[in-house]
């Protein structure tokens, strides 16, 4: 059953019309409202009418609450329904309504077409044996049920059997009771007319009507003492508290043990079909269950625990009733499981309610959605029109709009396509000997980086320092922790002395070649791949890295040729030039100065005895492009912060002044600059800048240090006493090695390095031009 937020449960017997009413809140059930309207007399009694006594309790229940916005789910009693359980060998579940059906014509004792039935599939996950209950009511006997809920416009949702319900009641009730998990429990439902058995096991529901109910209890006592119904009737209910009690329980004796006898034989009827079955107790419901001495007799006879029903353990009740529904469980455990099956939180969900009421009832509740739909088509028809007319002036509008926007993509189309035809009649090859240039000395900071973090890492700083827990750091005392804060890495770019014709050579920065970089940068200032005032490529300042920049040099093109100087690195390296550039007896070289703070007590001989020594132990390795220098007083600087100024917390990072330059050329003669490493005209005019790895995070921020602090979360340590921390300042050199360079020569032999006389493609080849341009290659042996 589909799901609603409030439900109401009505059980019609023959003393009263019980209802409870159910909202669901989240996961939780909570207890509305429940009513117990009894009959002026029993409805079984001479000369009543029943129909109309049922009625009028129906319309004092709607003259007490609202039930038309809410589910509304009956019950019918369980000896004018019928109730058959069947197993059902392993088959495709596909199949199983067509077995059940043929199972429900067998079973049912009645012409499959003069009932309302429905049936309910038990299977446990761990099984494949499918076991099935067939539940049905003859359609004349649910007509007659419902005509009084028509009389008082009642509108039902759903029916199903009271034993039903009642186990829907239970099931939900304990399904997070670990104790009734491990035990079957006997259900007793004593009615006026029957008693319904029913037990539930492991999830299971097995149920049987016995025809003994209160009724026959009040019969005993009209026979037994010549007295009315009506009279008989009140005696049994006064039989506890009667002078006459013993002579009133010996009249019903006999009823008392036909109703054990019917028990027994259920449960023992049970017990056979499951063998392994474990039944641990008895709990009845219904009004004649309160009939003084059934429970204690029963008990005895059945040797099982009987009880009463306790309060609802997943329900919430409102505390002002609490204690008026605790005595009224009995009486309201069947409306209690209807309105769960209103809720949609059942077990079985079986609904025998004629197919033509549901029917009605669905296209009832589809009634407002396809109202709905038919206002949106008759909008939507209406607006079609306009909208029409809208979408086609707006059409126009964007695809003159697109005319106007595409023209210009179309001019620079062909003009790419026009430099594109250039191109190809041009030699690629300078460009790709540029673009070769690149490689040299291409790792030294991301190696330099590396060395800096080795070397920082010999310091030892203590555990607690590295876990980063203030309270673990704080329990090392401020001046014993061996802990460094580097401020900032800067490095100066000191090129090679200039030759002669160097000197002499005009300078003309800024034009063509690979050089002059870009504004800004990680560390920010003036500088990067190619920038510089003299050398190859001058051009834009900045670049990725503050000051300086890789490269420098004249660009391609500027300036007249040299008498004899190579025009080429290529050239440059064939005629065996190619170690000039590094002959200097200075240079070229990285200056570095290290800045920072360490709190501990002597800095000089913990930077001696760490960062320098490694330094000087690892100055000169094979797989590095420079040897570390490190003179005699490395420590330019030491100076207690408290001498100095206040202490603050070190900001900003490590930023790398490296820079990509940007152009391109050939032509012009070589003239290598004063600011940078560049290569030969028409190469690419990379080397090593005046940058630096800049304090802050990169480029020119436009906060400061102390508003980027503001806005950082305050440390714990904060308000350590740091003007004890010594700020210092190391200093030493890098000597760039040859990049050009073989090993061995390095080691002191000689040779060519390997590529010398390739071309740009790799290959020993000369090139010749033909008239029309283009050129070929004659690949030698």
């Amino acid at each position: 059953m589909a799901r609603s937020s409030s439900s109401w449960g009505i059980d019609v017997g023959r003393e009263a019309v019980k209802a409870v009413k159910l909202v669901q809140r989240g996961s939780e059930v909570e207890v509305e409202a429940f009513e117990v309207l009894p009959y002026d007399e029993v409805l079984t009694a001479p000369d009543v009418d029943t129909d109309q006594a049922i009625q009028l309790q129906l319309d004092a229940l709607l003259q007490k609450h609202e039930l038309k916005r809410s589910r509304v789910v009956a019950s019918v009693p369980g000896n004018t329904a019928f109730a058959r359980f069947a197993n059902l060998p392993p088959v495709d579940p596909k199949t199983i309504p067509k077995i059940v059906r043929f199972e429900a014509e067998q079973q049912i004792p009645f012409p499959i077409d003069e009932v309302e039935w429905d049936y309910q599939v038990f299977q446990d996950a761990d099984t494949p044996d499918v076991k099935v209950g067939i539940f049905a009511i003859t359609k004349e006997r649910v007509m007659q049920f419902l005509s009084n809920y028509r009389a008082v416009d009642v509108r039902v949702d759903a029916l199903t059997l009271s034993p039903v319900a009642v186990f829907n009641a239970f099931a939900y009730d304990t399904a997070n009771d670990e104790d009734a998990s491990g035990s079957g429990r006997v259900y007793l439902d004593i009615g006026t007319l029957s008693t319904d058995v029913i037990i539930i096991e492991d999830g299971d529901i097995w149920l049987r009507t016995v025809p003994i109910g209160g009724n026959h209890f009040t019969e005993a006592l009209v026979k037994q003492f010549k007295i009315s119904f009506s009279k008989a009737e009140k005696l049994k209910r006064e039989a506890a508290t009667s002078k006459y009690a013993k002579q009133i329980f010996q009249a019903m004796r006999s009823v008392f043990a036909d109703l054990v006898q019917e028990v027994q034989r259920s449960i023992g009827f049970y017990q056979s079909m499951n063998r392994e079955s474990e039944l641990s107790e008895v709990v009845g419901l219904g009004s004649t269950f309160k009939l003084p001495g059934l429970q204690k007799f029963l008990k005895q006879q059945l040797q099982m625990d009987v009880k009463k029903p306790g309060a609802w353990e997943r329900a919430v009740v409102d505390g002002k009733r609490e204690s008026e529904l605790v005595g009224q469980v009995g009486v309201l455990t069947t409306a209690y499981g209807l309105a769960l099956q209103g809720l949609g939180v059942e077990r079985v969900s079986a609904n025998i309610l004629p197919a033509h009421v549901l029917q009605q009832r669905m296209w009832q509740a589809k009634q407002p959605w396809i109202a709905a739909a038919a206002a949106c088509v008759a909008v939507g028809a209406g607006l079609y029109g306009a909208r029409y007319f809208v979408d086609q002036a707006a059409l126009e509008e964007a695809s003159t709009q697109i005319a106007r926007e595409v023209q210009p993509v179309l001019a620079r189309a062909n003009q790419y396509r026009s430099e594109a035809e250039e191109a190809k009649t041009q030699d690629p090859r300078q460009g790709i000997e540029n673009l070769r240039q690149v490689v040299p000395n291409r790792d030294v900071y991301p190696l330099l980086l590396a060395d800096l973090d080795a070397a920082i890492g010999s310091v030892g700083t203590q555990e607690a320092v590295l876990s980063g827990d203030p309270a673990r750091i704080a329990t090392i005392p401020r001046r014993q922790r061996r802990l460094l804060s580097i401020e900032s890495v800067v490095d100066t770019y000191i090129p090679a002395p200039a030759t002669d014709a160097e000197e002499a050579a005009p300078v003309d920065p800024g034009q063509g070649g690979f050089g002059g970089g870009f504004d800004g940068g990680f560390g920010g200032g003036p500088g990067g791949f190619g920038g510089g005032p003299e050398g190859f490529g001058g051009g834009f300042d900045g670049g990725f890295g503050g000051g300086g920049g890789f490269g420098g040099g004249r660009a391609a093109g500027g300036g007249a040729p040299a008498t004899g100087a190579p025009t080429s690195l290529a050239e440059m390296i064939s005629q065996g030039q190619s170690k000039d550039f590094f002959a200097g007896e200075v240079g070229p070289q990285l200056d570095l100065v290290i800045k920072g703070t360490t709190p501990f007590e002597t800095p000089s001989s913990l930077l001696s005895e760490t960062i320098i020594q490694w330094l000087r132990d690892n100055a000169d390795r094979p797989d590095r492009p420079y040897i570390i220098e490190v003179g005699e007083q490395p420590i330019a600087f030491l100076q207690q912060v408290g001498d100095g100024g206040a202490s603050r917390s070190p900001s900003g990072g490590m930023g790398m002044g490296m820079g990509m330059g940007a152009g391109g050329g050939r032509g012009g003669a070589a003239d290598f600059g004063r600011s940078g490493m560049g290569m030969p005209g028409g190469d690419f005019g990379g080397g090593f800048g005046g940058g630096g790895f800049g304090g802050g995070m990169g480029g020119g921020s436009a906060m400061g240090a102390a508003d980027l602090a503001a806005l950082l979360p305050r440390s714990p340590l904060a308000d350590e006493d740091a003007s004890t921390d010594f700020r210092f300042e190391l200093r030493f050199k890098l000597q760039l090695r040859d990049p050009l360079a073989q090993p061995d020569e390095e080691a002191g032999g000689a040779g060519e390095p390997e590529g010398v006389g390739d071309d740009a493609f790799g290959q020993d080849a000369d090139a010749s031009v033909r008239a029309d341009g283009q050129l070929t290659e004659e690949v030698t042996s």
